[in-house]
């Protein structure tokens, strides 16, 4: 009986598992450097290599925010017009895309489009670099 009872419970935490799992996605991205000197983005020089971001599609929150293997998640939020889930952006906390001088000089997007799994790190009114993600 007790062995019946364990292999429940190993099978019903193993489906649970596996249900919650599909819901966090984790995306990696990394810099898609430019080869054309006249293209080169301002951006690029400080970009991170690498960017990670974990999402949960299922409560449409951030998890974390990763920028070369440092957690900035404290700083970053979801942009919350993404409803149709074609992209996750990913801004600046405090800062909104108006013409202030505060938000322009401060405001940082990362987008990531979910069809083709681009994405692109950009300040208004700059040249966006861009990632290729997995």
């Amino acid at each position: 009986m007790k062995t019946k009872l364990s292999f429940v419970l190993i099978f019903f935490f193993l489906i649970s598992n596996y249900c919650y799992s599909n819901e966090i996605r984790n995306y990696n991205c990394n810099i898609n450097l430019t080869t054309n000197i006249k293209n080169i983005s301002p951006l690029e020089m400080s970009a991170p290599k690498l960017i990670k971001v974990i999402y949960n599609s299922e409560t449409n929150n951030l998890i974390d925010y990763i920028w070369n293997n440092k957690s900035v998640v404290d700083d970053f939020e979801l942009v919350q017009k993404n409803n149709n889930f074609e992209f996750i952006e990913i801004g600046r906390k405090g800062y909104n895309k108006t013409l202030s001088d505060e938000n322009i000089r401060n405001g940082l997007y990362f987008k990531i489009y979910l069809k083709d799994l681009k994405a692109n790190l950009k300040k208004q009114f700059i040249r966006p670099v861009n990632y290729n993600c997995s």
